[in-house]
C-alpha cells in the first residue's frame, strides 16, 4: 500500500504545482491518476483495511482545512491565475496530497 500512497503524493504535488503554474490547463495533470490501478494491492488484510479507513478520516480533516484556506485566499492571484477560479482543482490535488501523506504516516507508524 505504500506504493499507492507515494503515487498519490506525487500526483498531488505535480497537480498542485501545475494548477498554480498553468491555471485551468493544469487540471490535465489529473490524467496521471489513471495509472493508479498499477499500484493497487489485490487483497489487503484486515489491518491494512482498518488503517486505510483511519487514513481517510485524517485526509477528510486535512482536505476541509485546505478548502477553508483556499476560500480565504480566493481573492488572491498567483502567476496571473486567480485562486478563486481554480479552487476545485486545488482542493482535489490537496486531497491527493493529504491522502498520500497521511497514508504514509499511518502505515509507517502503525
Amino acid at each position: 500500500m505504500n506504493k499507492r500512497f507515494i503515487f498519490e503524493l506525487i500526483v498531488g504535488v505535480i497537480g498542485f504545482a501545475a494548477v498554480i503554474l498553468f491555471g485551468r490547463a493544469g487540471i490535465s495533470a489529473f490524467a496521471l491518476f489513471a495509472l493508479l490501478p498499477l499500484f493497487r494491492k489485490k487483497n489487503p488484510d484486515e489491518r491494512e483495511i482498518q488503517l486505510f479507513y483511519r487514513t481517510g478520516n485524517l485526509t477528510a480533516a486535512l482536505t476541509l482545512l485546505a478548502a477553508v484556506i483556499f476560500y480565504l485566499l480566493s481573492g488572491k492571484t498567483v502567476n496571473g491565475f486567480s485562486i478563486g477560479d481554480n479552487w476545485l482543482a486545488l482542493v482535489i490535488f490537496s486531497f491527493l496530497l493529504a491522502h498520500g501523506l497521511s497514508g504514509l504516516i499511518m502505515f509507517n507508524k502503525g
